[in-house]
């Protein structure tokens, strides 16, 4: 009896080694899990196109935030190009030393509203992720339908209208995450299991592999996190709004965005104008200098503006002591070429419509701020060559949004991967080496101070 109970466990294990080893060579799932070049290919080629063809696109977007949340997404597929031959990490923020982006590309706000999928979102190869907006009182926003796909122009439409789950939930979403990060991971097969026997042992190890690529380790590294900040619709005191948002949120912010050109809330654009922008910014500056540890404070602007509205806000950024720019939120404009029947819809347009037109306002704020005050480039942004385009353009940051709707989840490998490759096909290693190339005299001055410091660095070194 016992002797056939260890012949079936033994041939039981064998054949489990066997069906893993099959599943390894056709797929890679147990080495590489969902980081796989199958997992990708079947999220962004099979799933997604799915989710596009079954679903409305509001409910798409909370079932991939459900998969984000329960470690279903693809993650990120290592590119060998950006770890062996470039520096990708950037310090846009000069003023703040230990505040590194492990990459360029990061999520932009409107995708994670409540701060909910977080870890998840890094796993999929962010390298700094935006929640929000975040309202201070918790409100539902504009009726559904408020989100539409423009197919044709892969485009979107929303006029969700800072629905938010209000400064208080979202406070205990980022207690959570945060305390998550210093939680060791607990590894229960290496409990579970009898060393005693080495088939077992050896399957053991096998399984504990596959189990660390499939699920998340909770305790690995991660990327930075954005908190964007938004008014009540219904608010009687804008800049109060923003300066409970800050104080109460901010302790657990890597920076923090101050959003006034969402076109979905009355009023909410008028906010750009010189003088309700300087009050604004002025007591945002003032509360984010109050928070236990300083913060970088950008503010987020509309690409519907005058060439003069560009300049005021150029201005009161550097008035006020603000550490960067978003550039830029959605678009009320529809460019002629649009086809996709849902073009009329109200609200704001993102996607591939937007990407020439945030492209060309990143490229004005940088001339207008002497390449002195970071940027973070939004819109249209779907591959590597986008992003190389908004670096040089003025960008330090990218953000990623509407074109994962039809590039899925795995766009954002591809993307670092991508910009990788033309990087090193223009002898470039580092993304700070990019940032403002359509700027010549900007950048040979900024390229001048950047080498000029090194050297006094690696002076001080040796004297020491």
């Amino acid at each position: 009896m016992l002797r056939r109970l260890k012949s079936t466990v033994v041939k039981t294990t064998a054949a489990g080694i066997i069906t893993v080893g099959v599943v390894e060579i056709t797929t890679h799932l147990p080495s590489q899990g969902r980081s796989s070049e199958f997992y990708h290919k079947m999220s962004d080629s099979v799933v997604t196109p799915l989710l596009r063809s079954l679903l409305p696109p509001e409910a798409a977007h909370h079932l991939a935030i459900e998969c984000l949340k329960r470690d279903l997404a693809p993650r990120y597929r290592t590119s060998t190009l950006e770890r062996h031959s470039l520096k990708s990490s950037i310090e846009p923020f000069s003023e703040y030393k230990n505040l590194s982006f492990p990459n360029c590309v990061g999520l932009a706000a409107g995708f994670d509203k409540d701060g909910v999928a977080i870890r998840g979102l890094f796993d999929v190869g962010f390298g700094f992720v935006e929640i929000g907006s975040v309202t201070p009182l918790p409100q539902p926003g504009n009726p559904s339908p408020r989100m539409f796909r423009l197919l044709e122009d892969r485009g979107v439409i929303n006029r969700y209208g800072f629905n938010s789950v209000g400064v208080d939930e979202v406070e205990r979403n980022l207690k959570d995450f945060r305390h998550g990060l210093s939680v060791p991971a607990k590894d229960s097969i290496e409990d579970d299991v009898d060393n005693s026997n080495v088939v077992l042992s050896s399957l053991k190890h096998v399984l504990q592999l596959f189990k660390n690529k499939i699920t998340k380790v909770v305790n690995e590294p991660q990327g930075l996190v954005g908190i964007n900040l938004g008014k009540n619709k219904t608010s009687e005191d804008d800049v109060a709004d923003y300066v409970k948002g800050i104080k109460q949120l901010g302790p657990y912010a890597d920076y923090i965005v101050i959003n006034i050109s969402s076109p979905n809330t009355p009023n909410l654009r008028s906010l750009q104008k010189s003088e309700p922008l300087h009050r604004l910014l002025t007591a945002a500056a003032r509360q984010r200098d109050e928070l236990p540890q300083k913060i970088p404070l950008l503010v987020k602007i509309a690409p519907d503006l005058t060439d003069d509205d560009i300049a005021d806000i150029a201005r009161a950024v550097t008035d006020c002591g603000i550490d960067g720019i978003v550039v830029c939120n959605t678009t009320v404009s529809r460019p002629a070429s649009l086809v996709s029947r849902n073009r009329d819809e109200g609200g704001g347009l993102s996607g591939e419509p937007l990407r020439a037109l945030s492209t060309e306002i990143i490229s004005k704020m940088y001339r207008l701020t002497d390449g002195t005050v970071p940027i973070v480039g939004v819109g249209g942004v779907g591959c590597g060559h986008d992003v190389y385009e908004k670096l040089k353009a003025g960008a330090s940051l990218v953000q990623v949004y509407s074109m994962m709707v039809y590039e899925g989840p795995g766009v954002v490998s591809r993307i670092r991967h991508e910009l990788s490759e033309i990087m090193l096909e223009n002898g470039i290693r580092s993304v700070e080496d990019v940032v403002g190339l359509d700027h010549e005299d900007i950048y040979m001055r900024k390229r001048l101070e950047r080498i000029k410091e090194s050297r006094s660095t690696e002076s001080v070194i040796i004297d020491e």
